[in-house]
């Protein structure tokens, strides 16, 4: 069978057969095409032809390419899982990808945190559009939007600042998970994992009402805290596409993920003294281990640290973040 025929039909069970968002199935065609691409040079053509020496040369490319280990990683098991369905598929007897491993260790990867200019520049971007709006904001159906969807991003971007939610953890909050007089979300985390995350700073509550008020005069079909004009639940694109817009009117010229933000808040904790199984819980790291990495950061104390001081960011007795707004 011709590769880029197995990938189809792949992809096709991907999608009607396992119901893979997406996101994923586009992973997944990016990562076996590269794939399909290099037994190609090799002219192999047939998929049935390729062998576990074919599959370790690949490996060693990749390795010695630009691709960080977790890329490698993510590209090794898009491989063990295509032909786990090939060999399922009885196209063949057996993978050739099930003894593949990769050799090297696992680089000791830093965790990319903002600078005290970025998170400031960062957090005041969307206040700034919210100001440019106000005037205008019930001059027409437009600027409603647009007013609704400046407040909404300033929410968005307090709280991946603020409590460390994972962005697919923000997109599947739904309004009955705002617990606003305890002032705290109710967050599902990877798996079944669920647990409740406090909303540290009164700004942030007060956004979070400012938010709600103007949610409530929405149409819509759907439950979900966070939606888009037309009434729907934001994606992680979306969200993703939003912390763009803002890294742009923040001026920040490199490259950052709304996952910096999480680091952000994790490495002030850590290097403010908080509890690292405090640290571990909010995040909601299934283990310690991955709570650990944030202890290896050359981070000042966050007491006296300019992030901490342009922010208010200190740690209290009880180690929860609290951030002093003026």
């Amino acid at each position: 069978m011709d590769a880029q025929q197995a990938i189809q039909q792949f992809l096709r069970h991907g999608q009607d057969e396992r119901n893979l968002s997406d996101r994923t199935l586009r992973a997944y065609e990016s990562d076996l095409s590269q794939f399909r691409e290099h037994v190609t040079v090799a002219n192999i053509e047939d998929v049935t032809a390729i062998t576990s020496d074919d599959l370790e040369n690949y490996l060693t490319v990749l390795g010695g390419g630009t691709y960080r280990d977790t890329s490698i990683r993510r590209k090794v098991a898009a491989i063990k899982v295509f032909f786990r369905f090939l060999e399922d598929s009885g196209t063949l007897e057996e993978s050739p990808a099930r003894r593949l491993r990769i050799k090297q260790p696992t680089e000791a990867r830093v965790p990319n945190v903002l600078t005290v200019r970025e998170v400031k520049a960062l957090l005041a971007a969307p206040k700034s559009h919210i100001a440019e709006l106000a005037d205008q904001k019930d001059a027409s159906p437009g600027a409603r939007n647009r007013y609704f969807c400046a407040v909404r991003d300033n929410l968005i971007i307090e709280l991946l600042f603020s409590t460390g939610i994972r962005i697919g953890e923000l997109v599947a909050l739904d309004l009955d998970d705002v617990l606003s007089e305890e002032r705290k979300l109710k967050v599902t985390g990877r798996g079944t994992r669920g647990r409740e995350v406090e909303i540290p700073a009164e700004a942030v509550a007060d956004a979070m009402q400012v938010y709600l008020e103007l949610r409530s005069e929405r149409e819509s079909a759907t439950g979900a805290l966070f939606i888009g004009r037309s009434g729907t639940r934001l994606t992680i694109y979306s969200i993703e596409n939003i912390f763009k817009k803002y890294v742009r009117h923040a001026e920040i010229k490199r490259h950052v993920t709304p996952h910096a933000l999480r680091h952000t808040m994790a490495s002030m904790m850590i290097s403010g003294g908080a509890d690292i199984r405090a640290v571990q819980e909010m995040l909601g790291h299934a283990s310690i281990l991955s709570t650990q990495v944030y202890t290896k950061l050359s981070v000042p104390r966050a007491r006296r640290s300019p992030l901490a001081e342009a922010h208010g960011v200190s740690v209290d007795p009880s180690t929860r973040l609290s951030i002093r707004r003026k």
